[in-house]
């Protein structure tokens, strides 16, 4: 494995542990294919040619655009930060081996190993247990969909796996559903299966039954936290019912959310109130207001998520910024569905845990979560 590649497989690894880290890791990993040489500098001159690349500069520059009718620019600007993460694609080491593609599953296989050992007792820095969910390291919601990310990562690398690795396989994947599960995340369970059925449906039957497998061997870490994860459900549910009564909720405020995202990009359908601009455009009688300290004065200068990337996209930036979204994803499934089998289906795994989380978050809210569309690039575009 080369020293790009190593580098690479570090910063994956890190996602689910320190966001610090991965960003430092993020600039060493820039820096580690610009040193490549010309043969890597004419990789990234290609991948500028990319219909990934191209939609995705039409998608940023359109929100950079946005800061121009803006009411807030410095919390458009902050909004903004995140979308470099959009540039990883190009910088992606290049060649037939991919295999620091699992430094992901690694990552969050580690997350797992510290959730249990919360649960045997252990004090560890970094590891909150509350109310009966285990998180560490990472918000419930980012970790959650990091071990998706990581689950769909493992049945990719069981299927290419000698016989020799798959037991290290089959325990990573162990401990990143007992990170998930443990966690307690809603959106990372949906998510989960929502990605694993697609990626098996494209997989060999031997890696099917693998899953099967792993499945039965997760039961036990299922019932042990079957009412931790029952009450957080029937939480949902009661929430979604009663939004517009309590929309201070976690379920209710996303409803509202939406119904706010809805009057405020009416008002400016085609180009939206701007990065940044949403806060100061809803109504003062909003039940979106309920959580009054994401309205208070000391938020200014940072952007107000509406927690679903489509809301985000048309209050912001328009019906226009909806399409330039929809484009991205669109020419990210292309390369992804160009590409070899057993690459296509984790690819395909990897985008529907990005699309599943942008329902319920930001899903370039962070860079640790835009990682992983990013991530679903790897290795698979066709260059010119």
């Amino acid at each position: 494995m080369t020293l790009h590649a190593r580098v690479a497989m570090v910063f994956l690894a890190a996602l689910p542990i320190s966001t610090a880290f991965a960003n430092v890791m993020m600039l060493t990993l820039v820096l580690a294919a610009l040193l490549q040489g010309k043969a890597m500098r004419q990789v990234i001159a290609s991948r500028l040619q990319t219909k990934f690349a191209m939609a995705a500069i039409l998608f940023v520059a359109w929100n950079a655009l946005s800061l121009l009718w803006s009411q807030d620019v410095p919390g458009g600007v902050e909004g903004l930060k995140a979308q470099r993460v959009l540039l990883l694609p190009l910088f992606w080491p290049y060649g037939k081996s991919t295999t620091w593609r699992f430094g992901l599953l690694l990552g969050t296989a580690l997350a797992g190993l510290a959730s249990l050992l919360a649960v045997a007792g252990l004090v560890l820095p970094g590891v909150e247990v509350l109310d009966g969910q285990v998180v560490p390291f990472q918000h419930p919601i980012v970790l959650g969909v990091l071990c998706a990310a990581g689950l769909v990562l493992a049945l990719d690398a069981w299927g290419k796996a000698t016989p020799g690795c798959r037991l290290a396989i089959a325990i990573a994947a162990g401990l990143t559903l007992s990170a998930l599960l443990l966690s307690g995340s809603r959106t990372g369970l949906l998510a989960t299966l929502a990605a694993v059925p697609i990626s098996l449906a494209l997989m060999q039957r031997r890696v099917r039954t693998a899953a099967l497998v792993g499945v039965a061997l997760a039961a036990p870490i299922g019932l042990w936290q079957h009412e931790t994860l029952q009450n957080r459900w029937s939480d949902a549910w009661q929430e979604l019912s009663q939004w517009h009564e309590s929309p201070e909720t976690s379920v209710g405020w996303r409803v509202a959310a939406l119904n706010a995202a809805w009057e405020v990009g009416t008002q400016s359908p085609w180009i939206g109130h701007g990065y940044g601009g949403v806060r100061s455009a809803i109504s003062a009688d909003h039940p979106v207001r309920a959580q009054s300290e994401r309205f208070s004065n000391n938020r200014v200068g940072t952007p107000l998520n509406l927690h679903n990337i489509w809301a985000n996209a048309f209050a912001r930036t328009g019906a226009t910024g909806v399409v330039l979204l929809m484009g991205l994803y669109g020419s990210a499934a292309s390369v992804v569905l160009r590409s070899e089998s057993i690459h296509q289906s984790s690819g395909l795994g990897l985008l529907a845990v990005w699309g599943v989380l942008g329902l319920f978050d930001a899903g370039l809210g962070t860079g640790v979560t835009g990682a992983i569309l990013a991530l679903s690039l790897a290795g698979r575009e066709r260059l010119k």
